[in-house]
């Protein structure tokens, strides 16, 4: 399950003795570890009835974005452990694909919730996909990298793609920071250099070749329609995976799978980023 930041997660689960049967535990702790490696135990749940239990998780306790597992400990009558887990996500997050607009795409009523997660779920999954495919972020957001001066410390080649604006350049070393004034940058390609092609000098002026750049990367404030388009066509994709296909077989469509994706990613969806936005193609070469 994903809960978002800044709400209460309930915990529950039962305790059976060996024959099957519900049963109340001698002792009953749970023990939730966050993202970061920490834990946060609670050792006085709530007893629904004779062998049910529940714990409420307190936003307090949730201000790390990530994945939190969980392990429910009895001792005495009913001694076993159950684990389990959950995802906290930052309301705010990037989203390629709104809810509605995928329960539509699945034709699934909007009233119905029965698959609510398992469908947010997939969304979450599929920007990451679609990061790896297009090389960078779906809209503009801050990196910092640690960057190799190459080609006779006249040149950077930066991660992510395509490059919005270099931010900061700072030496590793001492820490001191370089002047922007005359760097330019390729967006497409990554590639960071000073005008007439001077080399990036270190602390003092000395030849090293390592720094920490700032830098940001994206398509801009909003999400491009050809990533929505996109995500569409996967989550109908993974759908059909588990319940077959939304609507009867038409002749003149194969499947394909994508170099590097297997078929998690159908040709027809990567079919729908080989446009550009700004003379920038939005698939990575690899992928064209």
């Amino acid at each position: 399950m994903r809960y978002p930041l800044g709400q209460p997660v309930r915990v529950s689960t039962t305790v059976r003795d060996l024959t099957g049967a519900l049963v109340t535990a001698g002792t009953l702790a749970l023990a939730v570890q966050k993202p970061d490696g920490t834990q946060q135990s609670y050792g006085t749940p709530v007893q629904d009835s004779t062998g049910n239990y529940h714990q409420d998780v307190p936003a307090t306790d949730l201000s790390q974005v990530g994945h939190y597992q969980f392990a429910w400990t009895a001792t005495g009558t009913g001694a076993g452990v159950s684990p389990g887990d959950f995802d906290v996500y930052d309301p705010f997050e990037v989203r390629v694909l709104s809810l509605q607009d995928a329960k539509q795409m699945l034709n699934i009523p909007p009233a119905t919730t029965t698959y609510d997660a398992e469908v947010d779920s997939w969304i979450a999954s599929i920007e990451s996909g679609l990061e790896r495919f297009t090389g960078g972020p779906v809209v503009n957001r801050s990196v910092t990298e640690r960057v190799e001066a190459t080609a006779g410390y006249t040149k950077m080649l930066l991660r992510q793609r395509p490059v919005v604006s270099v931010d900061s350049i700072t030496s590793e070393s001492s820490g001191g920071a370089l002047s922007l004034t005359d760097v330019k940058f390729d967006p497409l390609t990554g590639v960071v250099q000073r005008a007439l092609g001077l080399p990036f000098y270190g602390p003092y002026f000395a030849w090293q070749p390592w720094f920490i750049v700032g830098y940001t990367a994206g398509w801009g404030t909003a999400v491009p329609a050809a990533f929505n388009s996109f995500a569409r066509i996967v989550i109908a994709h993974l759908w059909e995976t588990k319940r077959g296909p939304l609507a009867m077989p038409m002749a003149g469509e194969m499947p394909v799978a994508v170099p590097g994706f297997g078929f998690a990613i159908p040709n027809r969806a990567a079919e729908m980023l080989n446009g550009s936005q700004n003379g920038i193609p939005f698939a990575c070469e690899a992928y064209v």
